[in-house]
């Protein structure tokens, strides 16, 4: 039987390749690491697109529910806006353009109770516009800010937080 002996420099070299293949090793485990770490990521990431996808009905009824919160507040402001600017009652030209502004039309209307419940335009303003209309006018205005933010705000995203749980 031979059997070989190894010089100490033989030695060194044969525990430096040793080293580099454990290294490599190592450096292929940390790639599989990462990977499974991007997998875990995308499943988080495939359950919120499920949950976005599955709130679309409720978001969809959350516009109807508004569409008709919105118009059944402006009908009301755009007549007595209307009614207001064809009347005598007008003396102050510059608040006769705000109430056209935002009261002249349905959609103008819509629009501005639209940027008042968003955060768009102070709802302040829309209501001192509604107040030169006539007071009746700026209660209703404070009424739908009061309406939407506590009432309607508030159980839409209870339902959409119970939806996306689900």
């Amino acid at each position: 039987v031979a059997i070989t002996q190894m010089t100490e420099s033989e030695a060194k070299v044969s525990s430096s390749w040793m080293f580099l293949g454990k290294l490599a090793r190592v450096l292929k485990m940390a790639k599989v690491l990462r990977f499974v770490r991007a997998v875990r990521f995308l499943g988080q990431v495939r359950q919120m697109v499920m949950m976005i996808i599955r709130s679309f009905m409720s978001l969809f009824w959350l516009l109807v529910v508004l569409v008709i919160l919105l118009t059944t507040f402006a009908v009301v402001l755009t007549q007595g806006a209307t009614e207001h600017l064809s009347s005598a009652d007008s003396i102050d030209p510059a608040m006769d353009e705000d109430v056209h502004r935002d009261f002249g039309d349905l959609f103008k209307s819509m629009y501005s109770l639209f940027k008042a419940m968003t955060g768009g335009q102070s709802w302040g303003e829309i209501a001192f516009v509604a107040l030169y209309v006539g007071p009746a006018y700026f209660s209703l205005v404070c009424l739908f800010i009061f309406f939407t933010t506590f009432s309607v705000v508030n159980i839409v995203t209870g339902v959409f937080v119970d939806s996306a749980i689900q």
